[in-house]
């Protein structure tokens, strides 16, 4: 409940206020200059805070603070530097949460705080013996797997098994049964925490500072199909990409690449045509199903704090552009990589960590390590579609790395003059963008 100083009726109630504002200023929960601060001394920038009280003739009265100087939570206000001990910021749904509320998550960089409901996949938190941690955190962890069955567990509970990538709550049998092809096939595909060492791939005439891509596409096994997953996914083997199980997939699998230059992909150009084909004739797909999309990520390292918030900017500023490049509903845009509505100041504060989303599934991803993952587009097995995808991927880099005006329409002319991109551009004409 907000102050009553502008309502005060009787003598009495005058005493008491006059006793609470002493104490609120003794407690340094209200400034000793309130009265040049508040408007016209009608005290409207004081309110009452709901933590700690005093007691006064018997009854008990919150503290009065200056609403500047306080959060608020469920409509009541909290000084921000008396109360601290009450309250914690919420990295998910990104507000104040009291501590009854609040449930601590180790991540990598820290603990972090978010509600109990917040506690899920879909946040990318997974629980293990009533604690909680973040994916970045599991990803960089030398004790904690995820089992064959997606759950957290502890690597030393657990058996590696050599056949599948996967860990099994019991020792794998040597014995290997020469007929199964399909068990044999389906090793090919690791589980998701499945993470090689990176192989940078890139052309000969490729100079040492270009950025690296790495690809991720998600494709379904249609019931029509007579091709298992693991079959498919030994048709379409290949050195620069791997295959692993993804829990938002009903059943599919998802293509991952490694790091790979733009002269590279444009280079190995026939041979993921022909990859996107094969799928595409085994009855496999990846535009028309609900649960698939692809990502881009681009070495973190490859850009500066000013050319990555001109790249940030870029997509808060052209949201109806990003929404028809992505090829995605807006509201699935939103609900898998929703472009954030930041101002200045926010953008260039995440340029300058080149961190700072507390949400995975945003349009521009973050919290990776050494990679910024764009993360909007719809999946495809179109060779032009997915092609116009890397292709305006890499064009923004370079657009924003070269050009101090950052605009749509530069960001066309830009593009207007460089043979780099046939696909993005008759994808621009066709849509009339």
């Amino acid at each position: 409940m907000e102050n009553t100083l502008t309502h005060t009726k009787t003598f009495k109630e005058l005493r008491i206020i006059i006793q609470v504002l002493r104490e609120s200023v003794k407690e340094n929960y209200l400034r000793e200059d309130y009265k040049e601060l508040s408007k016209g001394n009608n005290y409207e920038d004081i309110v009452t805070t709901d933590s700690r009280s005093m007691k006064i003739d018997g009854n008990y009265y919150q503290y009065y603070a200056m609403r500047e100087d306080c959060i608020m939570i469920d409509d009541e206000y909290y000084h921000e530097v008396q109360d601290e001990d009450e309250f914690q910021f919420d990295t998910i749904d990104e507000c104040y949460i009291t501590n009854d509320d609040a449930v601590s998550v180790t991540d990598r960089r820290g603990d972090i705080y978010t509600h109990y409901n917040n506690c899920n996949a879909a946040n990318d938190i997974y629980e293990y013996n009533d604690e909680y941690y973040t994916m970045n955190y599991i990803e960089y962890s030398d004790s904690l797997v995820f089992d064959c069955d997606g759950d957290l567990v502890d690597r030393d509970d657990v058996y590696y098994w050599e056949s599948d990538g996967e860990y099994h709550h019991e020792a794998e049998n040597d014995e290997n049964d020469e007929d199964d092809e399909e068990n044999s096939n389906s090793s090919i595909i690791k589980n998701y925490s499945y993470k090689p060492m990176a192989e940078f791939i890139s052309m000969p005439y490729d100079a040492k500072n270009v950025p690296f891509f790495g690809l991720e596409l998600e494709v379904e096994r249609m019931d029509k199909s007579e091709t298992s997953r693991g079959d498919m996914a030994k048709k379409i083997e290949h050195k620069a990409w791997y295959f692993k199980n993804d829990g938002s997939l009903n059943n599919g699998f998802e293509i991952v690449t490694h790091p790979l230059t733009f002269s590279y992909i444009k280079h190995s150009a026939k041979e993921i045509e022909s990859t996107l084909n094969e799928l595409s004739n085994n009855a496999y797909n990846s535009y028309n199903a609900n649960t698939c999309g692809m990502h881009i990520h681009i070495s973190k390292k490859a850009f500066g704090t000013w050319q990555l918030y001109k790249f940030m900017k870029f997509f808060a500023e052209n949201v109806p552009f990003i929404v028809a490049i992505s090829q995605r509903k807006l509201e699935k845009l939103q609900q898998w990589a929703n472009v954030e509505d930041e101002d200045d100041s926010a953008i260039m504060y995440k340029a300058k960590k080149k961190d700072g989303n507390s949400k995975r599934y945003v349009a521009i991803n973050l919290q990776n390590y050494s990679t910024i993952e764009v993360r909007i587009f719809r999946g495809t097995l179109n060779f032009q579609s997915f092609m116009k995808n890397i292709e305006f991927i890499h064009a923004l880099f370079m657009f924003t790395k070269e050009s101090k005006i950052i605009t749509l329409e530069s960001f066309k002319e830009y593009i207007s003059n460089s043979c780099e991109y046939s696909n993005l551009k008759k994808f621009i004409k066709l849509k009339n963008l």
